[in-house]
């Protein structure tokens, strides 16, 4: 079995994605539940507070990923990873980004 850092160094080039895809889609939950289904318990507050932790996850998952990009040792297969990694971290980040500012926008029980 390989040791941490091993499985660490292989997870590097997927980081980026794999956040993104858990940041957007707890955001994506809790937004949702919170401002459609039980408007009057969500604030905006909370609301931003998750979204700006969705997103900082996902700016250290694309992070992680850069630093193979970075890297003029790293194979041609791994750099293609991490540059897909990157741009689906933007692109997640943009899902976070539209939702927040409508529910932000549009008053609490919009029918």
């Amino acid at each position: 079995m390989k040791g941490r850092s091993e499985l660490a160094d292989l997870f590097m080039p997927w980081a980026g994605l794999t956040a993104g895809v858990i940041a957007a889609g707890v955001t994506h939950q809790f937004g949702s539940e919170g401002t459609f289904d039980n408007c009057v318990l969500i604030s905006p507050l909370l609301l931003l507070l998750v979204n700006l932790i969705g997103i900082a996850l996902i700016a250290v998952g694309a992070i992680a990923s850069w630093r193979i990009l970075r890297e003029d040792s790293e194979t041609h297969a791994r750099k293609v990873i991490a540059f897909i990694s990157v741009g689906a971290a933007g692109l997640f980040v943009l899902a976070i980004l539209l939702p927040l500012i409508a529910s932000l926008v549009i008053p609490p029980c919009f029918e």
